[in-house]
């Protein structure tokens, strides 16, 4: 069964020469939403540097793997600053992306804070035909001379918070991917669009207890949406647990500890509740964040979104 899947896993790889590449998946963005909302960097007054891996499927060959390293910070009251590397691969596919991006608190108050983002970069396609075993390959929409190609890349978002609620929107690639050899044309890539939400709830009957209930939204062309509704406790402002359902058909557990103000580490494990249910090790999701804050106007700060 499982080589198989490894079969079904190649011919998608396959397919994403021919027909629109999907955005990563991510579980861990809940801790940190730099990586899917250009608005969210410098959000808080410190500086932060993130690293995460994410293994999807474990057990089937040519299954996602997807790295990414970030550094975001605050460069005054509204301004702030980052940026992204991520490194995505299925099957004969990788995917190299490197992003800056930008920030600006439109309205900084008391009542709540609105941030607008943009960011801009290169993205690299790579696609590795050295790892079939086909025999014959005669469809002419897939050029086996062209292993790569990069191009240019932008993204918005909007990001609003205050004490007790987030909610953002944003599209990380505006821009459509297409290649063409001067004969035919095809598109690689299909911008996505994000939408997410959450809502701190402070426990009446146990204060050092918090909930948070979140949502994420993704949208991508040909139906291919994703929604994650998510539940999260806090324990003495050290300890968050929670729960991830994925379109009804991936179940998720994650957990972040927290060390004093500075260190965070976090994990995920998913495993899915249709067919591939038994025939995989489940998806595993690591980040370990640092947040420092070493120019005047940062500060020690408590990270609920």
């Amino acid at each position: 069964m499982k080589n198989k899947l490894s079969l079904t896993i190649a011919l998608l790889a396959i397919s994403t020469a021919m027909f629109a590449q999907q955005d990563p998946l991510y579980n861990l963005y809940y801790y940190n939403q730099a990586m899917i909302n250009p608005a969210y960097v410098g959000l808080y007054k410190s500086m932060t540097l993130n690293a995460a891996t994410r293994q999807q499927w474990t057990g089937i060959n040519g299954a996602p793997i997807t790295n990414i390293m970030s550094f975001t910070s605050s460069l005054g009251e509204r301004v702030g600053a980052g940026t992204t590397l991520v490194s995505d691969q299925l099957g004969i596919n990788r995917t190299t992306e490197m992003q800056a991006a930008f920030s600006y608190k439109v309205i900084n108050s008391n009542k709540g804070v609105l941030s607008l983002g943009l960011q801009g970069g290169l993205i690299n396609y790579r696609y590795d035909y050295s790892k079939l075993n086909i025999q014959s390959l005669d469809d002419e929409d897939i050029d086996m001379n062209r292993t790569q190609f990069t191009q240019p890349n932008v993204g918005a978002g909007l990001f609003f918070h205050n004490e007790n609620f987030y909610a953002g929107i944003s599209v990380p690639r505006i821009m459509n991917v297409v290649v063409g050899d001067g004969v035919q044309s095809s598109t690689r890539y299909m911008r996505h669009y994000y939408i997410s939400g959450g809502y701190i709830i402070n426990n009446k009957f146990n204060s050092s207890i918090k909930l948070k209930p979140s949502f994420l939204l993704r949208m991508a062309p040909g139906g291919n949406h994703a929604l994650d509704l998510n539940f999260h406790m806090l324990f003495r402002e050290t300890i968050w647990a929670g729960i991830t359902v994925r379109n009804f058909s991936t179940l998720g557990v994650s957990t972040q500890f927290q060390v004093g103000q500075r260190f965070r580490f976090a994990y995920s494990f998913e495993l899915p509740t249709n067919g591939l249910l038994g025939q995989t090790y489940g998806t595993h999701e690591l980040s370990v964040m640092l947040e420092l804050s070493p120019m005047r106007h940062q500060q020690k700060v408590i990270r609920y979104f």
